[in-house]
């Protein structure tokens, strides 16, 4: 199965940026992050075939979307926030 942008919902997903959390085609990326400065700033990673995606090693259910090198470990978005930011 084959993760849909989330800008245009029609082409394959090839990029996640954590800043918009937002799945993105190579199209759609140009134009979210080469309109300004700030935005041309954001980390984006290839998005990994889904059977390649890592899980969280904290739920070890969900995939993992983040790299902690400090603790050194894999998360997802619900435990990273829980973990980081103490569920607030």
């Amino acid at each position: 199965m084959r993760t849909l942008c989330d800008v245009c919902e029609s082409a394959a997903a090839i990029l996640f940026c954590a800043a918009d959390e937002a799945a993105l085609c190579r199209a759609c990326d140009e134009k979210v992050h080469m309109c300004n400065k700030l935005a041309s700033r954001h980390v984006r990673v290839g998005i990994a075939k889904p059977n390649e995606v890592p899980r969280c090693d904290i739920c070890e259910n969900s995939p993992a979307f983040f790299y902690c090198e400090v603790d050194g470990s894999s998360l997802c978005l619900q435990c990273d926030m829980m973990v980081h930011v103490g569920g607030k």
